[in-house]
């Protein structure tokens, strides 16, 4: 009996040991075309060591080994299974043979079973296969092999010689066949020369694709796009790229445990510092033959439209005039367009508004521009075309977009809006001498000298004669003094700020008698304008709310000032718009401005 009992648990344990030592090897296809991908997937249910790949001379491996584990436990008792793969790829048409792998197991070396492998003549869809596979696996570039060849950073445009102006598509990447595990300290360069715009991501992560490289399969990380538009003519360069890599790579240091055995050795996180190499952009200034007058430095394709709200209105009414350009290339640095409007219009600062998208084809999106013009006058006028000229670099040539001539018919507007507060030459009239009237006999008392006094010799006729030399002296005295003042033209002007605006002052003061809110509104925005003018040496027409604000600062202006008066203007230029909504004491504002311009003089001092 007890020798039945030996007998069955010899066979148990050669069962289990049999069952043990069960090492496999597996293909996810076993017909494919050359040099599409597939895996080899080695799997051992036991620990083992001195793992020895085949010897696979008839395909090109791609990625490898990439490994996994899985542990059980069944009544206390654990299991567990290794398996290790491949992506490798036929070279060559026919009937292959993947051979067995080995691994040594208690001591003992175990073969697994070989493969056979159909190999059928190379489709076109070989390389979207191969990308696709490659894209699925994490590689693990062998230890042994340079790191240059295997981890590596690229910079890369889409041309090298544009116009000024042009677009260029610039695009940062990492190639690496070992495992990413994550970047850091990454530095794009600053773009020197040119305007950049940055490609927005829509996701969080990083993501990886695969790309083959004269036959061999890289991981490749995008890490930044950019559209570069070149600000001069000569050769620009495009500084290199930094970023620190952290990949996982095969370790050359003693295996620590029986899972590490299986693979000959373990692996570990490294960080290599890498960068690209500097591009040269090799940028033509736009020709100037057939340049258009109005050429302003847009370049690339646009359309133009402009158009006005009404072209019938009352003097003192208000006109818009929309300029939209619609297109794509270098449209955020478009300006606003020149527009030469009838004299007896009044022009403010035109309002821009953008809607200027960044995706994958480049910059592209509108920009409107919409001008606030107020005729004072009744009468016929016209608005000249618009000319709009960008330089085409697909054409190599200048384009020019005209827009329609505008006719403006204004009627006379309310009683009292003559429009006194703008110069009109046509109202001049000639100045008429009417004649003298006839000099009267003086019939007061007149003073007699008597005969003997005479004039010539007196101490009075001496005076008479010194008198102009001392007036000659003096008036070129104080001539050169004057000289020397007024070189200053803009301590001239500065001077003169405060006694300009009070003269615009007491015209608002007879609109406020007069109780005409919109001429007041009028009067009191003119003021202020021709005040800011004067004293911070600014023309009236480069006069926008960003410009006085950084002027006014840069004069020590207080910011409660500088916020009083962006209120007073938006009051006022609120006032063309909606004249009976506007709302106020109109002498507290008149006192409020008065005030406001003796504070920003006393700040400025």
């Amino acid at each position: 009996m007890k020798k039945i009992a030996y007998i069955l648990l010899l066979f148990v344990v050669i069962v289990n040991s049999a069952m043990a030592q069960k090492f496999t090897a597996s293909a996810s296809k076993t017909k494919v075309a050359v040099g599409e991908t597939f895996q080899v997937t080695f799997s051992l249910n036991a620990n083992g060591a001195n793992f020895k790949m085949p010897a696979l001379n008839e395909f090109d491996v791609y990625s490898g080994p990439n490994q996994s584990t899985s542990m059980s436990f069944v009544n206390g008792a654990m299991s567990q299974s290794i398996t290790l793969s491949y992506i490798i790829a036929a070279k060559k048409e026919g009937k292959l043979t993947i051979p067995p792998a080995s691994v040594t197991v208690n001591g003992a070396s175990v073969q697994s079973n070989s493969i056979a492998i159909e190999v059928v003549k190379g489709g076109a869809s070989n390389q979207q296969n191969q990308n696709n596979n490659g894209q699925q696996q994490n590689p693990t570039a062998p230890s042994s092999v340079d790191i240059g060849d295997n981890l590596f950073v690229k910079t890369s445009v889409n041309k090298t010689k544009v116009y000024q102006g042009e677009q260029v598509t610039v695009t940062h990447k990492v190639y690496t066949r070992y495992q990413l595990r994550g970047f850091q300290d990454i530095k794009f360069p600053d773009y020197t020369g040119f305007w950049s715009q940055d490609l927005p991501s829509n996701n969080q992560q990083i993501q990886v694709s695969s790309e083959n490289i004269d036959g061999v399969v890289f991981n490749v990380a995008e890490l930044k796009k950019t559209y570069l538009f070149p600000q001069r003519s000569g050769k620009l360069q495009i500084e290199p790229m930094k970023v620190e890599v952290v990949v996982r790579k095969q370790s050359n240091r003693k295996p620590r445990d029986v899972f590490e055995q299986f693979f000959g050795g373990g692996y570990e996180d490294a960080t290599y510092s890498v960068k690209s190499k500097p591009i040269t952009i090799d940028v033509t200034p736009l020709p100037d033959a057939n340049k258009p007058a109005g050429f302003a430095g847009a370049v690339g394709d646009y359309s133009f439209k402009a158009e006005v709200n009404k072209d019938k209105v009352k003097a003192n009414d208000a006109i818009n005039l929309t300029v939209t350009i619609n297109g794509k290339g270098n449209i955020k640095l478009i300006d606003p367009l020149k527009v030469n409007f009838p004299e007896d219009f009044e022009t403010y600062d035109a309002k821009t508004k953008e809607n200027i998208t960044t995706g994958a084809t480049g910059v592209s999106g509108s920009k409107t521009f919409d001008y606030l013009v107020i005729p004072r006058h009744e009468g016929d006028y016209a608005i000249d075309h618009i000319d709009f000229s960008y330089f085409d670099p697909e054409k190599k040539q200048y384009i020019t977009l005209p827009s329609p001539e505008f006719k403006i018919h204004v009627d006379k507007g309310k009683d009292g809006d003559g429009g006194a507060n703008i110069f009109n030459p046509r109202n001049k009239e000639d100045v008429k001498v009417l004649g003298n009237d006839i000099r009267y006999i003086k019939t007061n008392n007149i003073q007699l000298l008597p005969k003997e006094n005479y004039f010539f010799g007196s101490g009075l006729f001496y005076l008479g004669l010194i008198m102009p030399f001392v007036l000659f002296f003096a008036f070129i005295f104080v001539r050169r003094k004057r000289i020397e003042q007024n070189k200053d033209v803009v301590a001239v002007k500065s001077r003169k700020a405060t006694k300009m605006a009070k003269k615009q002052l007491l015209v608002a003061e007879k609109h406020l008698k007069s109780n005409n809110k919109e001429l007041f509104y009028v009067e009191i925005f003119k003021a202020l304008y021709g005040y800011l003018s004067n004293k911070l040496n600014i023309p009236t027409a480069n006069l926008n709310k960003e410009t006085i604000t950084d002027s006014l600062k840069i004069k020590n202006v207080s910011e409660t000032t500088i916020q009083q008066l962006l209120s007073t203007l938006d009051n006022c230029e609120f006032a063309h718009y909606a004249p009976s909504a506007v709302s106020g004491d109109l002498k507290n504002i008149y006192d409020n401005t008065v005030q406001l311009i003796t504070k920003i003089e006393d700040e400025i001092k």
